[in-house]
């Protein structure tokens, strides 16, 4: 019995367009985003999901929502708070090169290596890391047999490609993770395999060469 589960980030927003930290904040998606939405659902017409598990913020709702709208409004959407945005509040809003210009956030640790990065009252990579991977065993349990997807940020889906590709944790930043490309994770007994099925184009070529590369 296989199981299948299209992982995908959110479709670009206004803060991935200006080098903004967007956190946990209500950010919309651009025009591209909105666009990148409709064509990964376009994609999954070819295995449609019976349902779309997405992380509570808006921009994983509306991704999400107009994928299923070009899916043919088949999909249920559910939120599932282990595929969260990462919790940094200090840097919520905030441009890059701001917080690159100040010590005390600790964005060099965070960009250099972001397994190491601590901040007071903040998750850590490893914080998320866990609860992503206890929210994808939780699905491949939960949809045994079935196809679904999941609508997420990039630190998920690294963390979730770095888990199941057995990589170590300070891989997260060789890992690509571009904007509403879907990236299939099969699961068959305790086997799981990762592949992109959909996209044409450099984004997508440079996940299959990723892959290719990890598993040479």
């Amino acid at each position: 019995m296989e199981t299948r589960v299209y992982v995908l980030r959110h479709g670009q927003t206004f803060a991935n367009a200006e080098g903004r930290f967007a956190g946990r904040t209500p950010e919309p998606l651009t025009e591209k985003g909105e666009k990148q939405a409709v064509r990964a659902g376009e994609y999954l017409r070819a295995d449609p999901p019976g349902r779309i598990y997405i992380s509570p913020l808006h921009r994983t709702r509306r991704t999400a929502e107009l994928m299923m709208e070009a899916l043919g409004g088949s999909s249920e959407i559910v939120e599932a708070s282990d595929f969260l945005e990462i919790s940094i509040p200090p840097w919520e809003g905030r441009f890059k090169h701001e917080l690159r210009s100040d010590p005390a956030m600790q964005y060099e640790v965070w960009s250099r290596a972001p397994h190491r990065f601590y901040l007071p009252g903040c998750e850590t990579l490893a914080e998320v890391y866990g609860r992503a991977v206890r929210g994808m065993e939780e699905i491949f349990h939960r949809e045994s047999g079935r196809a679904v997807a999941v609508v997420t940020h990039m630190v998920v889906v690294r963390s979730l490609l770095v888990h199941y590709l057995e990589l170590p944790l300070s891989a997260y930043r060789t890992v690509p993770v571009p904007n509403a490309l879907p990236v299939l994770f099969r699961r068959r007994d305790l086997e799981v395999t990762i592949e992109v099925p959909f996209g044409e184009g450099p984004e997508a070529e440079e996940m299959r060469e990723f892959l290719k590369r990890v598993r040479s």
